[in-house]
């Protein structure tokens, strides 16, 4: 019996042994660009790294303010598809922080990483 992969997006390796690494994927930033403002998130995310600097008591949490860091800097150069990709890795606490100090857009883009 041969597997059956039901694939849904963009993937980048499928299968028993599939290896994929050094990829830049860029659909879900193509599909969501409209919606995300990245001037005003370069205005948020400053803000949240602090709140999240403040709050962070776990080695995940500076890893976490370490990510958003990376997803400042990208925005700031203009690559949306490298600010969903360090809000992904900055995972669900940085949304929880975002959610908690208001910022709507940072907001947004986390939920948008996070497949939320």
């Amino acid at each position: 019996m041969r597997d059956k992969y039901d694939i849904s997006g963009q993937v980048g390796a499928v299968g028993p042994n599939a290896n994929a690494h050094d990829i830049t994927f860029n659909q879900l930033w193509n599909d969501t660009s409209n919606k995300i403002d990245l001037e005003a998130l370069t205005e948020e995310l400053p803000a949240l790294r602090k709140s999240m600097k403040k709050e962070s008591n776990a080695p995940e949490h500076d890893l976490a303010v370490g990510a958003v860091a990376n997803a400042e800097i990208a925005a700031k150069n203009g690559d949306g598809p490298a600010v969903l990709k360090h809000l992904k890795t900055a995972g669900k606490w940085s949304l929880s922080c975002a959610e908690k100090i208001g910022t709507g857009v940072a907001v947004a883009a986390l939920k948008t990483s996070l497949g939320i």
